[in-house]
């Protein structure tokens, strides 16, 4: 996903692309439940893009709003994907991810892998607040 310019919203790149590209972000949204039979390309694509990035990003934000449901096996994915990418220095957020979909991650334990699951979260809180980190000279 890119920023829709001078807006706080963001959308698909592929159609809109002159959508703006977030310094040291990456913006991920799944359209449609993340299931056993799709959770590995989901992960995938998310891998490819990252070490596809001259410059690693600080952020990958998880925009779970198309998602209306995530199975155990995709949670437990995620939580590793977070894990996968923590160790190499990326954070990991999901934003704005339905009722059941949060219950979800919370009953696997992968909320807090996440940075929190809240139903206040949106993109550009996420995106804001890496930038904020960035420019105090805080580590995301």
């Amino acid at each position: 996903l890119g920023r829709i310019p001078g807006t706080r919203r963001f959308s698909d790149r592929e159609r809109h692309p002159d959508n703006e590209l977030i310094p040291g972000v990456l913006i991920f949204r799944p359209e449609s439940g993340l299931i056993y039979f799709n959770m590995d390309h989901v992960r995938d694509t998310i891998l490819n893009r990252v070490r596809a990035e001259a410059i690693a990003p600080a952020l990958v934000v998880l925009d779970l709003s198309a998602a209306p449901r995530v199975d155990m096996h995709s949670a437990q994915m995620l939580g590793s994907l977070a894990d996968e990418l923590s160790a190499t220095g990326i954070r990991v957020q999901a934003v704005e991810a339905r009722s059941f979909v949060r219950e979800r991650l919370r009953s696997e334990g992968v909320d807090a892998k996440l940075g929190g699951i809240d139903r206040f979260r949106m993109v550009v809180d996420a995106v804001e607040a890496s930038q904020k980190q960035t420019m105090s000279g805080k580590l995301p």
